[in-house]
């Protein structure tokens, strides 16, 4: 596991096979997980201390949530579009607050009903940023654009946590900057903006 800070740390993505990052946090008396990768061994790298997991998928994409067969959390908070795919769970349709842990719901232009999980001055975005594909190019949703940034904008944290990005840790400024200027490209006869 890689210390990012203090009580937060991450299990790194690796592309082949296909595997995203593993948040942990360890926040009172639970080990929290945002998202638990698709290998399965990957999650035996995580000292839990002895205490409850409690999990956080961010979404239903199969690298994210394909070894949650191998553990057994006491809570598993989920959107509603991963619950049609994983069967159980808490559905989270609006932020919760465990703790010191907020689950909030974010719009996200690459999967429908996406999670973050914020602690302390980090938040867990996931690929909850990223775009989708319209036609074969990168794009995202104007609307669910616009509700993206709105909702960074309301998080606390200094810092966002990106799964597969080269610079996993992002300064909250420089990624709403960057959704933003994005932004600013739509145009009134699409709903998509391309990238």
């Amino acid at each position: 596991m890689e210390r990012i800070y203090e009580a937060v740390y991450r299990v790194s993505a690796v592309e082949e096979p296909l595997s995203a990052d593993i948040g942990v946090v360890y926040a009172g008396s639970a080990v929290w997980l945002y998202d638990v990768g698709a290998i399965p061994e990957r999650l035996s790298e995580i000292d839990t201390r002895g205490l409850p997991v409690f999990c956080v998928l961010s979404h239903f994409h199969p690298d994210h949530i394909a070894a949650l067969g191998a553990i057994a959390p006491e809570r598993l908070f989920l959107g509603a579009n991963t619950f049609k795919h994983v069967g159980r769970g808490e559905i989270v349709r609006e932020d919760i607050l465990v703790g010191d842990v907020r689950v909030f719901p974010l719009p996200s232009s690459h999967a429908k009903g996406s999670l973050g999980l914020e602690f302390g001055g980090y938040a867990f975005l996931g690929d909850g940023i990223c775009s989708c594909t319209k036609g074969g190019r990168e794009a995202y949703n104007t609307g669910v654009l616009g509700e993206t940034i709105k909702r960074l904008k309301s998080l606390s944290a200094e810092y966002f946590l990106l799964s597969h990005d080269e610079k996993f840790v992002r300064k909250r400024g420089e990624v709403i900057a960057e959704l933003e200027e994005i932004f600013s490209k739509r145009t009134k006869d699409s709903a998509f903006i391309y990238v």
